[in-house]
């Protein structure tokens, strides 16, 4: 069973860097958690290096901006890691390689219908009647499309055998001010149409060692990943050799975990 603690710094002595997941930990989206901004601001004055480390669909401008705009220092992170800048490295080897042709038409389905993740790539946006190369699932909108209206957009492209690109795994997202379906959903029903479907982001090995690549000079067995997600947070950290704290209020604490088990928990972050 995880260790209960009540602020994060009960365990700080034996950490050297902290990798922070965003939504369910610092913010809804909409607005921050009370004590996350300060928790941050103590984290900066102790000198501990912070990555946020998110499965956004979107790159890490948007989520640079987002995050200033809702109060935290945005000097106080090294980086912010997100699944969208780890889509756009793939979404130009396949360009590179030939796998997707430019001027190539894509689906790409997002929050508020967000493009920056194709921004000044040589693909177009499908259209009406366009042959789609390639589907990008990088956010979902649940406040006007069902579960239901995706799958009828999407199971011809998957039963003709386009192939998809999940850029946000999240199975549970912030719309509305409250939990809903999220695009790792929308994806999971693509494969189950028959689409292949290449997931990036949390818990997958490439994100958290880029998350480890722009902390610097911390070990795995020193870096603290903190998320509401036992699924995406806390089984990658695991395999990635981090300690791990469960931020049980988040949105995604309830999910099934597939066994992961985190070392710490605590209810929302407090430092």
């Amino acid at each position: 069973m995880p260790q209960t603690i009540t602020h994060l710094s009960e365990i700080l002595d034996s950490v050297d860097g902290v990798l922070l997941d965003q939504f369910g930990v610092l913010h809804d989206g909409k607005k921050a958690f009370p004590g996350a901004i300060e928790c941050v601001q103590a984290l900066q004055e102790r000198g501990m290096p912070i990555v946020a480390l998110s499965n956004s669909g979107r790159l890490a401008k948007p989520n640079a901006d987002r995050l200033a705009r809702l109060g935290f220092p945005l000097s106080a992170f090294k980086a912010i890691v997100t699944s969208g800048e780890l889509t756009r490295e793939l979404l130009l080897q396949r360009l590179a390689d030939n796998r997707l042709s430019e001027g190539g038409a894509v689906l790409l389905l997002s929050r508020e219908n967000d493009q920056s993740l194709t921004d000044d790539l040589p693909i177009t946006a499908a259209g009406p009647g366009d042959p789609v190369e390639l589907v990008i699932i990088s956010g979902n909108n649940p406040e006007t499309h069902s579960r239901e209206d995706y799958r009828r957009l999407l199971t011809p492209l998957a039963q003709i055998g386009v192939p998809a690109i999940c850029a946000n795994p999240d199975t549970t997202i912030y719309a509305g001010n409250q939990a809903s379906y999220g695009p790792g959903l929308v994806a999971k029903d693509y494969s189950d149409a028959g689409g292949e479907v290449v997931y990036l982001g949390k818990p997958d090995a490439a994100m958290f060692s880029a998350g480890l690549r722009a902390l610097g000079a911390v070990t795995p067995g020193r870096c603290l990943m903190v998320g509401d997600s036992p699924r995406h947070d806390i089984l990658g950290g695991n395999r990635a050799g981090c300690r791990t704290l469960l931020i049980t209020a988040g949105v995604q604490a309830d999910t099934p975990d597939s066994g992961a088990t985190a070392d710490f928990s605590m209810k929302t972050l407090r430092y």
